[in-house]
């Protein structure tokens, strides 16, 4: 027999894996909710330790481990006037799932991160983030929200500022010191989910 005879032929194909619509799997943590991603989760009331057979632990470790600063604040740096600096609010529930905020909230109560969170108010969290801004976790339950917040002197600066050149702080350092602060969180956040589910 010639010894070419058993010689496997290369087949090429140019797609992307996985192709553009199609999903290894859901992404049920973070990102804008829907009834259908959502449909799994474990609820507050009395779920904890139910995951559903729609992911595999693997699966589950892997999307949780992708709940970043990155993934679900907005960009500071897409913001291009003071107004849009001192209007900078993100509402949790809309990008991230039920069992992560509980598990962010409860991080809160962890020894390190009482390294830059501070309780301020029953519900409110403040951690500074650069010179006269701070940024601001509210945890009232349904409402989770994270807000900037500005020194007085600032705040009357920014709301002046029309062109992203004029700002007096930059938005790359803020931005990069709060994704570094709320990820430490997350890093909790994800861990305490992890265990209800896995539970």
């Amino acid at each position: 027999m010639a010894p070419y005879a058993f010689q496997r032929r290369l087949i090429f194909e140019e797609r992307t894996y996985p192709a553009d619509d199609e999903t290894t799997c859901l992404q049920p943590f973070f990102g804008q909710r829907t009834a259908d991603d959502a449909c799994w989760i474990v609820t507050l009331a009395s779920e904890y330790g139910q995951r559903a057979d729609m992911m595999s632990p693997e699966e589950t470790a892997y999307t949780l481990a992708q709940a970043t600063a990155a993934g679900i604040l907005p960009p500071l740096t897409d913001l291009e006037s003071g107004s849009e600096l001192l209007d900078y609010r993100v509402q949790l529930r809309g990008c991230m799932s039920e069992i992560l905020i509980a598990g962010l909230v409860a991080a809160l109560d962890k020894p390190d991160a009482r390294v830059y969170w501070r309780q301020t108010d029953a519900n409110v969290y403040t951690c500074v983030i650069g010179a006269g801004v701070a940024a601001c976790l509210d945890t009232t339950s349904g409402r989770e929200t994270l807000s900037l917040r500005y020194a007085n002197a600032l705040a009357s600066v920014l709301a002046h500022v029309h062109m992203a050149a004029e700002l007096p702080r930059s938005r790359l350092f803020l931005q990069t010191t709060l994704y570094e602060r709320f990820d430490a969180l997350l890093e909790n956040a994800r861990l305490i989910a992890w265990v209800w589910l896995a539970g």
